[in-house]
């Protein structure tokens, strides 16, 4: 176990190192990706803000829209950087990176697949709920627990932090399908499947590096911050400006431009390493990757 963990935290540190070089090196060129991220993001939050009173109708359509163009600019840059891990180079124009009608619709029925399985994982949760409602009411007429209400305030926090972590142990495992249709051209279905066949026994080593990457962001948000609010606070100092109604605007550059790059690099070179190691079928089942 303990030369597992070795191996894992060596896992971690080669991905974050690897994945913060392409984006480091390879920064300006992703710059206008980022870009179209940034204007994606800033678009959707004012029209948020402006479409209160528009019918729900076009609402709808204009977060379809929205979804959409999203959805594109981080499969284009999904291709890009995995340009940048086979080429070791930025040669290549955006249009070449714009993902085809085919993986557009298969990345959005796989994404419906994402969001069904952790439909089902809930509803697979819902008997261990029932029966730990069985055993708290049990609890409480055996004088082990005050009343109902606070049996009541113990399930729906047992019940919150199962959700999360069925959802969170979901996610890991069905993390890698994008990549799939794009890398390997996988039907919707055939990604979620190949997503749980190659995370399977690697659920130690993907938390860690998961935890890898959250650290980094964590320090790289609080660099950034230190250094917008100083600049800031300078410019309040002389000038007594409010510059608190720009702190959504300052999240929104920090995601467009560091996080969304560095965290679709970071999961590619985690994809690449995995796939290295798998030695699978091709078109493996579901029953036997669940565990």
């Amino acid at each position: 176990m303990i030369n597992y963990l070795k191996e894992s935290t060596f896992t971690v540190k080669e991905v974050i190192t690897h994945a913060w070089k392409v984006t480091w090196d390879n920064y300006f060129s992703i710059a206008t990706l980022c870009f179209l991220v940034f204007i994606t993001a800033s678009v959707s939050t004012l029209m948020a803000f402006f479409m209160g009173e528009l019918h729900v109708g076009i609402k709808i359509v204009m977060m379809l829209i929205f979804i959409m163009f999203y959805c594109i600019v981080e499969l284009c840059l999904i291709k890009y950087i995995f340009h940048l891990l086979d080429h070791d180079n930025g040669d290549i124009l955006i249009v070449e990176t714009l993902p085809t009608r085919a993986e557009i619709i298969r990345f959005l029925i796989a994404t419906v697949y994402f969001g069904l399985s952790i439909f089902l994982v809930g509803v697979l949760l819902m008997p261990v709920l029932y029966i730990l409602d069985l055993i708290l009411k049990f609890a409480v007429s055996q004088g082990l627990i005050d009343n109902f209400t606070v049996a009541g305030e113990v399930i729906v926090n047992i019940a919150v932090a199962i959700g999360i972590l069925s959802i969170f142990f979901t996610f890991i495992r069905i993390v890698f399908f994008p990549f799939f249709i794009i890398d390997k051209h996988a039907t919707p279905f055939d990604a979620i499947k190949l997503s749980l066949a190659t995370t399977k026994g690697n659920f130690i080593k993907l938390l860690f590096i998961l935890l890898g990457l959250v650290l980094v962001q964590v320090v790289v948000f609080a660099f950034f911050y230190v250094v917008v609010m100083t600049g800031f606070r300078l410019i309040n100092f002389f000038f007594d400006y409010d510059y608190y109604q720009y702190i959504s605007l300052i999240v929104v550059i920090f995601s467009s431009f560091i996080i969304v790059p560095f965290t679709t690099a970071f999961f590619a070179v985690a994809y690449r390493k995995i796939m290295s190691e798998y030695n699978g079928d091709e078109h493996p089942d579901i029953i036997h990757n669940l565990v």
